[in-house]
């Protein structure tokens, strides 16, 4: 677990977090995709395809890939925890490095966040808030910090 979880943060060419947190099905998928396209593939392609051969390993050795956490994830790398690996910020397409960074120092200074200050406070965009709410990042979160009064 700890060498994937290094060895992902150290090289993570074309890690794609939302195929892994659908798990190895998704992954596997994936790959027979890239496979089909045969030399028609993409660079990009191809680079995602070389790491989820890796991805795929791990989860066939048990190892589960847990998903992007507001107050869990770190911006860039990939943690152990508990038996399984904790996929980062940056590992979502579309939330690149400066978003994570941002995201990861506001949620560690602000332990009861809503969605509308995570942005505000952040600065993100709301594709960025789009792209985290599709992933359950913000699940069980608060539109806003105000009361409705009955």
């Amino acid at each position: 677990m700890e060498f994937y979880a290094a060895f992902l943060s150290a090289a993570p060419g074309g890690f794609d977090g939302e195929i892994a947190g659908r798990g190895r099905g998704a992954v596997q998928r994936m790959m027979e995709d890239i496979e089909k396209k045969g030399n028609t593939a993409t660079a990009k392609e191809n680079e995602l395809y070389t790491t989820f051969q890796l991805v795929n390993e791990a989860m066939a050795r048990g190892i589960k890939f847990l998903p992007v956490d507001l107050y869990k994830s770190d911006e860039r790398y990939f943690l152990p925890e508990n038996g399984a690996i904790r996929m980062p910020f940056n590992s979502l397409p579309g939330l690149g490095d400066a978003a994570a960074n941002s995201i990861a120092e506001t949620a560690k200074a602000n332990p009861e966040l809503s969605k509308e200050e995570l942005r505000q406070k952040a600065q993100i965009s709301k594709s960025v808030m789009e792209i985290m709410e599709r992933n359950g990042v913000l699940k069980n979160m608060s539109e806003t910090n105000q009361i409705t009064l009955f």
